[in-house]
């Protein structure tokens, strides 16, 4: 029940960082739209945002850009189902039919589109029954409001259950060297249903590119890492460290940074149809998309494979 199939880059640009405010971190208008003008010089024009990127700002930047292009030059995707309480960094959730109708109408006008390429709920709302919503992106697409449907941070279950009322051509789940849940389930299920993924957070917010435990950078404190704390104590701190080290040795083999290294072997992996990379300015835009026209030798995929599966085995004797 997927109708028309979806047709994705390997590589897609992803705006949290255009949020623009002390949740996100500082960036301005300007930073934004150079970054976004770098993406496609690159041959990057797949944009990923959401509205509650800085409550609708990185929308209002990527509508801002679309002013001034074709929109066919850019596919946008963007994000229904959270929202900010009040001035804080609490979120809540809802896809009632009503806020969703209110959410699309307030996407299409800060996006500058009547139409939007991929309309994706953020995440399951446990007090609205999947049906609800599900009809509702259903009668979005038959309207011609959003031309495909995805869904993010769902299990296999709900979306089993989504999907018996309503076609459903993506699903973007959180994938990376160091957060290998899918693998097991999640994948496998989309192959079997011509479902694609599109992951997110291939850098795993950053530490995959080795500069906070081999280079001493300073730990961050936006919100995009508040639930990494633990990677930047013991004894996942060593574990973590010595883990980037052997990566590092392969990306210096194969003349690679470790985030380009990280998001080849991303989008490389069985099943995984496009990687979605956060970006600040146009200098990590033309460093990241190099890893377009890369790949991996089979022999060091193996040796990745076995470094990671050591990491995992490390974890597990300490729990």
């Amino acid at each position: 029940m997927n109708g028309k199939e979806i047709k994705l880059p390997k590589l897609l640009l992803g705006t949290w960082s255009f949020g623009n405010d002390k949740w996100w971190g500082a960036q301005s208008s300007k930073q934004s739209l150079a970054t976004l003008e770098t993406a496609l010089d690159c041959n990057i024009n797949f944009i990923d945002t959401a509205p509650c990127y800085g409550r609708g700002n990185s929308e209002k930047i990527i509508g801002e850009f679309l002013k001034s292009r074709k929109r066919n030059d850019v596919f946008i995707a963007t994000k229904l189902g959270l929202s900010w309480k009040d001035n804080s960094p609490v979120i809540f959730h809802d896809l009632s039919p009503e806020k969703m109708k209110i959410e699309l109408d307030l996407s299409r006008k800060r996006l500058n589109t009547d139409i939007i390429d991929l309309y994706q709920i953020h995440w399951p709302d446990e007090n609205t029954p999947i049906e609800k919503y599900a009809d509702m992106m259903l009668d979005f697409y038959n309207k011609g409001f959003i031309r495909f449907i995805g869904v993010s941070n769902f299990s296999v279950k709900q979306i089993t259950e989504f999907m018996r009322y309503c076609p459903l051509h993506t699903v973007q789940p959180q994938y990376s060297m160091f957060f290998r849940e899918i693998e097991d389930e999640l994948v496998p299920f989309c192959q079997q249903n011509n479902i694609k993924i599109i992951t997110y957070a291939p850098l795993y917010s950053g530490i995959l590119t080795g500069k906070f435990h081999l280079k001493s950078k300073a730990i961050p404190t936006d919100i995009n890492r508040k639930n990494k704390i633990n990677h930047f104590k013991e004894p996942l701190f060593s574990i973590d460290k010595k883990t980037l080290q052997s990566l590092v040795d392969i990306a210096n083999k194969a003349d690679l940074t470790m985030a380009q290294l990280a998001i080849i072997w991303n989008f490389s992996q069985n099943g995984i149809s496009a990687a979605i990379f956060g970006a600040r300015n146009p200098q990590q835009i033309r460093e990241n998309s190099k890893a377009l026209n890369v790949t991996i030798s089979d022999d060091d995929m193996v040796l990745i494979t076995n470094i990671l599966n050591e990491r995992d085995d490390a974890i597990k004797s300490i729990k």
